[in-house]
């Protein structure tokens, strides 16, 4: 009595090795080889782009206190810092009133080239900051109507040479600058120190108009940005005009509103804001509920089982139905092409010719078989130029007539054979 042996031998014939399992070594060796490239491509998409993510855009707004660029205020920056000064940046509004707040002497210089600051911002900060704290720069009609209410505007400065502090300059920083060059803005004011006329602008009863004015409750209205710009700083009277305006105190707040001061329109309410409070978690139920059911219905129980479909469609019902779709359309010519390879695979089964014969060798049969003319028989089978229905009739008339030929003279009998001639010597062959 043998015993059956509990493990197969591989080596054994007609037994079969159990399939491998692959180890995780190799399971990770084949997924690489398959996702490398994916992780080259996103190496070399992050050399190409890290360049641009750590370049830092740099600031090109005027009278940036960070910038150095010819129209930045970075020169006069660390003029005041030298002199034992400190500049506080705000970018916006809610900063700007906090450092005014936390250096409570600190004079604020503002300039908005942009607008930034709405008709709002312009009364919080005309309540924040005390009139003798200001330094206004270029300031428009808005920020004056708000923050000068005393002064008014006077039009460009005429280009011209230079303008001097006049005679009737009383403020300390003008008689020290004592010029200035012709650029910027001009400004009138009936209650305020001026200095720097501009010439031509007459004198009404406010007045010429002049480029540096001080009002009564001290706030300071300078009509040139190139007295802080890099690029002009240290031209004419504007370092004198710098350090007086704003070295007052050991601090000072450099305020340009940015885009976060802009109003923004919030528009009409969303849909999701019209909606009940109970709406967002009922649909994230519903949500949920549907994931479930997506998964629950979404199983497959087992391998899908495959079935031949139980239909047979004639062969005649096929040909008519792309007969008629041809028809439809109108492709005479391809109805005609599939007439002739028809035939030629019909001749070339009757003629015993293969699958593989050419339209010559079934040409040459036919005419051999049939007793045609060659050319005849190729002319039969040239429909390259139908085009019409009475074209496609006539052509499969002919290829029809031709089958037809070829197959009668394969089923007709050869003739009998005739009489045999004996030979001279009266023998027969």
């Amino acid at each position: 009595m043998s015993s059956s042996p509990s493990t197969a031998d591989p080596s054994t014939p007609g037994t079969s090795a159990a399939p491998a399992v692959a180890t995780t070594g190799q399971a990770l060796a084949r997924w690489w080889r398959k996702a490398w490239i994916w992780f080259v491509l996103a190496v070399l998409l992050l050399l190409v782009a890290l360049p641009t993510i750590l370049r830092q855009t740099p600031d090109d707004r005027p009278l940036s206190p960070e910038s150095a660029a010819p129209q930045g205020a970075l020169a006069v920056v660390r003029v005041l810092q030298d002199h034992g000064i400190a500049v506080h940046p705000a970018d916006s509004l809610g900063e700007a009133v906090a450092l005014a707040g936390e250096y409570p002497a600190a004079p604020v210089l503002f300039h908005d080239a942009a607008d930034h600051l709405p008709a709002t911002g312009l009364d919080e900060l005309a309540a924040t900051v005390e009139a003798d704290r200001r330094v206004l720069v270029e300031p428009d009609f808005e920020v004056l109507q708000r923050l000068a209410p005393s002064v008014s505007q006077a039009g460009q400065v005429p280009d011209g040479d230079r303008l001097a502090s006049g005679d009737g300059c009383r403020l300390a920083m003008g008689r020290e600058a004592q010029s200035v060059p012709a650029a910027g803005r001009a400004y009138r004011a009936a209650d305020a120190e001026a200095c720097f006329p501009v010439p031509g602008t007459g004198s009404g009863a406010s007045g010429p108009a002049h480029t540096v004015l001080q009002t009564t409750d001290g706030t300071v209205v300078l009509g040139n940005q190139g007295i802080f710009a890099n690029a002009s700083a240290g031209t004419g009277g504007h370092p004198v005009l710098s350090l007086w305006s704003l070295g007052r105190t050991a601090d000072v707040v450099w305020y340009l509103p940015g885009l976060q001061d802009v109003a923004v329109d919030p528009g009409p309410p969303s849909t999701d804001q019209l909606l009940p409070d109970w709406v967002r978690p009922a649909g994230i139920w519903l949500i949920v509920c549907l994931a479930v059911l997506m998964l629950w219905r979404g199983r497959r129980h087992g391998p899908l089982a495959v079935e031949p479909l139980p239909v047979v469609v004639p062969a005649s019902e096929t040909a008519i139905g792309r007969a008629r779709l041809y028809e439809r359309f109108g492709h005479h010519g391809a109805a005609a092409r599939s007439l002739r390879s028809a035939t030629l695979v019909r001749l070339s089964r009757a003629l015993r010719l293969g699958h593989g014969a050419s339209v010559q060798a079934v040409v040459s049969a036919a005419a051999r078989v049939t007793g045609r003319d060659p050319s005849r028989v190729a002319a039969d089978l040239d429909v390259a130029q139908v085009g019409t229905s009475r074209e496609l009739v006539a052509a499969g008339r002919a290829l029809q007539e031709l089958e037809e030929a070829v197959r009668t003279a394969l089923t007709t009998d050869p003739p009998p054979p005739g009489p045999r001639t004996p030979d001279p010597d009266g023998r027969t062959p």
